[in-house]
């Protein structure tokens, strides 16, 4: 049977004493903090790593109840594990993150006929590689199961933008032709309404296969935050209360303004309309916040720097944890069938990743939500001209100009649309009878706008195939999915702009219009913004 130690007090052999003198000694050379608490949970012996921790000496702690002193830690794990480790006499290992120190401590309680041992181990460092290793395998995971949906919903988008551009097309010109007060105009109107609802639904799912290759500049956050809230102002329903903090004017970041205005709307519309009756308290607040160690999120993890704060908070019904760990999946929805895509949140979810950010989700039943995005602030906001943003599109002269696309219902579309801006148009449903012509000089070119998914040949193939003859004709090409290998094809090839078909109607004519001026950079680059 093992002897048991005794105490270091007054009736203690003399050698003994000096033993415990001497490795009380040693704790203080320890780089981690450790106390010896009694029984009656006064503090018996800190070392000098934990009055380094705690900002107190340790002639003002010996002796005093251990809460009283840190009264912080009551409610907490360093509470719950201490008290289990002294009532059952068993060793407690556990990890936890301090607030106060903004440091995650590996602890370790050991009973002893004091009473208790706790030895805290800062694992900071640690936590950072391990929240490092877990997001990049859960990206891995998440990229490999949703690689191919994400092909799926690329080609997918693509037919579909296709029809969209046929819809939207005629439904515009057919709005513009009807007298104001035809009964025909608010059926026309309603076809458009569906037909833009249908393109953001479609821009949704080309954002979830593209990944988010948007170029970024540095903004105010303030102003975005600030313009999305007076979109949002129109379309909240008057049961709804409404309160708004932004404090944030030091928040600068680099993002695509839209997509942060996406975010913000986005995360509004859920929350509105996850309130009972759609009673209840909207509150939106931005704020600059600083992180000293990394934070790990509902979703990825934030790094050591200052952050913008966005927050979304509602008193609605709140989520089950079942439903929070799916939320940000794609096509997952809460909402009744044909109320909801799914695709919200997981847009949401891209882009603030996009923008180096994380999430932040909580969410308790019957009480609300909050939503906290973070993203990593810079120093300055990029200046912006508004009067270098000049509209140069004019009405056309009789320039004469090329269409190519095998769907004839597009093609008819932008044949009248053309004409009617002013336009000499030469359309074609096969590519290759359009090189023929223009090879063989039968056609006058000053622009070639051809659609890219063709068959036997693409719009790229015929545009650098088209440039062989004609070395200085500008070139538009519609598609209904910009990939980014399109793209840097574009740029090899030079003027070269590539334009969302579906939204052929409301911007083909004034890019035409750019494109026969050779594309002027000075509306963009004094602006700020990329030329296309």
């Amino acid at each position: 049977m093992s002897k048991k130690v005794q105490s270091s007090g007054a009736g203690a052999h003399p050698a003994l004493a000096d033993g415990v003198a001497q490795v009380g000694a040693a704790l203080d050379y320890a780089s981690d903090a450790v106390i010896l608490l009694r029984r009656d949970w006064t503090i018996a012996y800190i070392n000098v790593a934990f009055e380094r921790g705690c900002g107190q000496s340790r002639e003002a702690l010996l002796g005093r109840g251990y809460w009283a002193a840190f009264p912080h830690l009551r409610g907490t794990r360093f509470e719950t594990e201490a008290q289990a480790a002294m009532t059952a006499g068993l060793a407690r290992i556990y990890e936890e993150f301090s607030p106060r120190a903004n440091r995650w401590y590996e602890c370790r309680a050991y009973p002893c006929d004091t009473g208790l041992l706790i030895l805290f181990i800062d694992v900071t460092m640690r936590k950072s590689d391990e929240l490092t290793r877990v997001d990049l395998e859960e990206k891995l995971v998440r990229a490999q199961r949703m690689e191919s949906l994400g092909t799926l919903a690329g080609g997918v988008a693509h037919d579909f933008n296709n029809i969209l551009a046929a819809i939207l097309g005629h439904a515009g010109m057919m709005l513009d032709a009807l007298p104001a007060d035809s009964p025909l105009c608010e059926h026309m109107r309603q076809i458009k309404r569906a037909g833009d609802r249908a393109r953001e639904i479609v821009q949704r799912i080309l954002a979830y296969a593209r990944g988010g290759t948007n170029e970024l500049s540095k903004h105010q956050l303030r102003p975005l935050v600030e313009d999305s809230i007076a979109l949002l102002r129109s379309t909240l329903p008057a049961t709804v209360r409404l309160t708004v903090d932004l404090s944030g004017d030091g928040c600068i970041a680099t993002v695509n303004p839209s997509e942060v205005q996406q975010v913000v709307l986005n995360l509004c519309t859920n929350a509105w309309q996850a309130m009972v009756g759609g009673h209840g308290h909207l509150h939106v607040a931005l704020r600059a916040v600083q992180f000293d160690v990394p934070h790990a999120f509902a979703i990825g993890r934030v790094a050591p720097t200052r952050y913008a704060e966005l927050s979304v908070r509602d008193d609605g019904q709140g989520m089950p944890e079942e439903v929070v760990k799916r939320l940000f999946e794609p096509f997952f929805t809460t909402k009744p069938r044909g109320q909801g895509t799914g695709l919200g949140l997981h847009i949401v979810n891209g882009i603030v990743h996009a923008h180096g950010g994380a999430i932040d989700l909580q969410s308790v039943p019957g009480k609300g939500t909050l939503f906290s995005i973070y993203l990593p602030i810079v120093d300055e906001a990029a200046s912006l001209d508004p009067a270098a943003l000049v509209k140069v599109a004019d009405p056309g002269d009789g320039e004469h100009l090329v269409y190519v696309d095998d769907d004839p219902i597009v093609l008819m579309m932008v044949e009248a649309l053309l004409r009617k801006a002013g336009y000499d148009l030469r359309t074609y449903a096969d590519p290759r009878a359009c090189l023929d012509d223009i090879e063989a000089g039968r056609v006058t070119v000053q622009l070639l706008i051809t659609d890219f998914s063709m068959p036997g040949m693409n719009g790229m193939e015929l545009a650098t195939a088209v440039r062989a003859t004609l070395p200085r004709v500008p070139v538009i090409i519609t598609t209904g999915y910009i990939s980014d290998e399109l793209t840097s094809e574009a740029d090899r090839l030079g003027d070269v702009a590539v334009l969302q078909k579906e939204r052929s109607f409301e911007e083909l004519v004034e890019l035409a219009a750019r494109a026969l001026r050779g594309f002027p950079e000075t509306r963009f680059l004094d602006s700020g913004l990329a030329p296309l």
